[in-house]
């Protein structure tokens, strides 16, 4: 019986094999011209100026620095220049790295045929220059391009020990930040060289005076602005004596409120206090007085 069912078994398989193959064929013969006719989706490029090789700063641009490369068009940057014609004669407000688009916040106004700081100053303003530290510039987050506002503490006249800190200037452009070498007295006695920031910022003469007034008066910091806050804040200045009333003025806070489930604390008894004491799922309360031993007074059961 056995060797009579091996040969309608293995036909089966053959027959299942011949089945699939069959099948598959037939799916691919129906699929195929279906997808033959499908055209393809293309993302829509658009050409987009790029930098042909690294640009320095203050260079001026010519059509060897430049080259289109095709972007998608939703991967434009904005702004970005289309043709070269648009910035060649140009000049480069900043570094500018290969293949990086060009867009006019990189370039200097049309006109500037030359770089350098005087080509940044807008008419009528002056560029001031101040030495510092970082901890004046915002713990070195102010870059060219911050707009800032500068405040001076200085010694009221006539009165050393009473100081004065007041906001001078609001809202002022960084043109440029640097860091420069000088010579001073160590702790030893002995001249070391010595890092030291400086800002350049873009001023009218008015707030020139001021800004080099308060270079010599005292000491100078630097609030950075959020890009686009232009509102012009009035203070009354800060010294000690009305910085101490408003710290005493100012409310302590709201008070704090028992956690919501805790047990009420017990009640100060006289002549001791009383503790609570929760072991497993039972609750003492002891009272020491500070004389006798600990004596238990009352037993309950913890809320599970």
């Amino acid at each position: 019986m056995k060797s009579k069912a091996i040969p309608h078994m293995i036909l089966a398989v053959i027959l299942a094999v011949a089945a699939g193959v069959l099948t598959i064929r037939w799916l691919g013969s129906v699929r195929g011209p279906g997808q033959a006719q499908r055209p393809k989706v293309e993302a829509k490029k658009v050409d987009v100026l790029v930098a042909a090789r690294a640009i320095p700063k203050g260079a001026r641009l010519d059509a060897a620095m430049l080259r289109l490369k095709p972007y998608e068009a939703e991967a434009v940057p904005g702004g970005a220049l289309r043709a070269v014609a648009e910035a060649e004669g140009r000049v480069a407000a900043r570094d500018i790295s290969k293949d990086d688009p060009i867009t006019p916040d990189k370039l200097m106004a049309k006109g500037v045929t030359r770089g350098g700081l005087d080509a940044a100053v807008a008419p009528g303003k002056r560029a001031v220059t101040v030495k510092g530290t970082k901890v004046m510039g915002s713990g070195g987050l102010v870059t060219p391009g911050s707009r800032v506002d500068v405040v001076v503490t200085y010694s009221r006249p006539g009165k050393q020990e009473e100081k004065v800190s007041k906001v001078i200037l609001e809202n002022i452009p960084v043109l440029a930040t640097g860091t420069e070498l000088e010579p001073r007295i160590g702790k030893d006695g002995r001249e070391e060289l010595a890092s030291t920031d400086s800002f350049t910022l873009m001023v009218t003469p008015e707030e020139a005076e001021r800004l080099a007034l308060a270079a010599d008066l005292g000491s100078m910091h630097m609030a950075l602005r959020k890009p686009g806050d232009d509102d012009v804040v009035k203070t009354p200045g800060a010294d000690v004596a009305g910085s101490l009333e408003a710290f005493a003025a100012a409310p302590a806070g709201p008070p704090t409120s028992p956690l919501e489930g805790a047990p009420d604390e017990a009640e100060p008894e006289e002549g001791g206090y009383s503790v609570e004491i929760i072991r497993g799922t039972e609750r003492e309360r002891i009272t020491l007085d500070g004389q006798n031993p600990p004596k238990p007074e009352e037993k309950s059961h913890a809320r599970p």
